[in-house]
C-alpha cells in the first residue's frame, strides 16, 4: 500500500493514527498538494491528501472513508474498534467526532484562504469571523466532553474516533493558530493531548513543516 500525505494536514493525521492503531504503519509518500503532485493527482483528481492506494491499485480518499474501509476489513474483536462497541455507542462517538471536524475544517479553510489572499483580507470578514467562531466554539465544546474522550487512563488504551478527531484539532490549532490572542485555552484537552502522545500513533504524527 502507499498513504500519500503531508506532514501538516489534520485530515492526512487522522488517517494515520488510525491506521496505526489498526495495525497498519504505512510510512507515508509525502506530496505537496499546492504543487499539483503528478502521483496525487493520478490517484486522486482532487489532489487532496490523504490518498491510501491500496495493493490493487484501489485509491482511497478522505480520511472518514478510511477509517470506513478499516473498519471493514479489520473489524472488531480481532482488531480494535474505533467506533465503539456498538451502535448506541458508536452514535455517541461520531456525534463527538463531528464536534472536531467541524471545527478542523474551519481551521484548514481559513489557512487555505489566507494562502490566496491574506490574513488581514479575510481573517475579519463575516466568513473568516464564522469560520473563527466554528473554531473556538469547537474547542470549547470538546473541553467540556474531555473527560468522556480521555476515559479512566488517557493513552493507555485504543482510543475511538472522537478522541482522535479532538487531540488531531488541539494539536493542529497549536501548529496554526498557538499565537492567536482569540485561542481559548483549553486545559483538559491540552492534558489529553500530552497524553495521547505517548502513544506512537500520536506521538510519530505530530503536525511539522517538512
Amino acid at each position: 500500500m502507499q498513504l500519500l500525505a503531508n506532514t501538516t494536514s489534520p485530515f492526512a493525521r487522522i488517517a494515520r493514527i488510525a491506521m496505526i492503531e489498526k495495525g497498519l504503519d504505512i510510512e507515508p509518500t509525502l506530496v505537496d498538494p499546492w504543487a499539483d503532485d503528478p502521483r496525487l493527482r493520478a490517484a486522486n483528481c482532487a489532489t487532496r491528501v490523504p490518498t491510501l492506494v491500496l495493493d490493487d491499485g484501489t485509491p482511497l480518499t478522505e480520511s472518514l472513508l478510511i477509517v470506513q474501509w478499516l473498519e471493514a476489513t479489520r473489524p472488531a474483536p480481532d482488531w480494535p474498534g474505533l467506533l465503539g462497541p456498538d451502535a448506541a455507542s458508536a452514535a455517541a462517538v461520531l456525534s463527538r467526532a463531528g464536534v472536531a471536524l467541524g471545527a478542523i475544517d474551519a481551521s484548514v479553510h481559513t489557512i487555505i484562504t489566507r494562502k490566496v489572499t491574506a490574513p488581514v483580507l479575510f481573517d475579519e470578514t463575516p466568513v473568516g469571523l464564522r469560520r473563527r467562531r466554528s473554531m473556538i466554539e469547537g474547542l470549547e465544546r470538546l473541553e467540556a466532553m474531555a473527560a468522556t474522550l480521555a476515559g479512566p487512563k488517557p493513552g493507555s488504551a485504543v482510543p475511538t474516533l472522537d478522541t482522535i478527531c479532538a487531540v488531531v484539532l488541539y494539536d493542529y490549532q497549536q501548529f496554526r493558530y498557538g499565537d492567536q490572542p482569540w485561542l481559548p485555552a483549553t486545559p483538559k484537552l491540552k492534558a489529553l493531548a500530552e497524553a495521547m502522545r505517548e502513544r506512537p500513533s500520536f506521538g510519530r504524527t505530530m503536525p511539522r513543516v517538512a
